[in-house]
């Protein structure tokens, strides 16, 4: 059984059955989340909130507004060192992703999988969680 936790999670995803179904293994954990189906709608929501720490943030890699990695770097400008979790169901992007250093997940998850990955960059130092 994976470890619960409490921080806050930022979640993406622009097809709401995964965006919903995220939310409610992440919630079953404890983790508090704040959700958007699109990149714009969450840097609104980041930005609307200063106030409120994000603890990491899963992103889609392949939204119609603006690509998973362009909106991490937009995040990385208003939360510096937040550490992101791609999500993707594309082999080519996980491999590619991976690579690159990303932390990446591959669709379609278990709860299991999804609270282990989240805990296991959580619970790194700061400066590993997130990429450079």
């Amino acid at each position: 059984m994976p470890i619960a936790g409490t921080e806050t999670v930022l979640v993406v995803d622009d097809e709401s059955a995964v965006l919903n179904m995220t939310r409610a293994m992440l919630t079953r954990y404890g983790y508090g989340v704040i959700s958007a189906t699109a990149g714009r709608d969450a840097l609104t929501a980041v930005r609307s909130r200063p106030h409120l720490k994000i603890h990491i943030a899963l992103i889609d890699v392949v939204m119609q507004d603006m690509a998973g990695p362009e909106l991490a770097r937009e995040l990385w400008q208003i939360v510096p060192g937040l550490p992101v979790l791609f999500m993707t169901g594309f082999p080519d992007q996980h491999q590619l992703l991976k690579a690159s250093g990303m932390h990446v997940l591959y669709k379609p998850f278990t709860s299991i999988r999804l609270i282990r990955r989240v805990r296991e960059i959580l619970d790194r130092p700061r400066a590993a969680a997130a990429p450079e």
